[in-house]
């Protein structure tokens, strides 16, 4: 029951979180902040839980980052560039995924170092 209050309380968080930078800019820009931001924060945190055990991950991840970050907004709107404009829409699907992915690795690199990757 802990775990489903953590998640539950974090998701109230994290999509009022996204409403707010929703409402200061444009669905393009808020996905890049949201989708950006939230990969670099998961990262980071998933480097810091496995190093500290921590009994609020759920809270933080699953539930904050879960619902702070859009990947079913992302993918209707790469759908949308797609139709509009097919190499636009491919550039545009690359290009944020490859963002997040990198935001993602740094975050857990600054928080874990890479002795995880290294074999060590």
């Amino acid at each position: 029951m802990k775990n489903l209050f953590q998640v539950f309380l974090g998701g109230m968080i994290g999509s009022l979180l996204r409403f707010i930078v929703q409402s200061l800019t444009s669905v393009s820009i808020m996905l890049w902040i949201v989708n950006v931001l939230g990969s670099f924060a998961l990262g980071s945190l998933n480097g810091y839980f496995e190093r500290k055990e921590n009994k609020l991950k759920l809270l933080f991840t699953t539930g904050m980052l879960g619902a702070f970050t859009t990947f079913s907004t992302f993918s209707e709107y790469w759908f949308h560039q797609l139709q509009e404009n097919q190499v636009v829409g491919i550039l545009y699907g690359i290009a944020m995924t490859l963002s997040c992915f990198l935001a993602a690795f740094g975050g857990y690199y600054l928080n874990r170092g890479m002795t995880k990757w290294s074999g060590s």
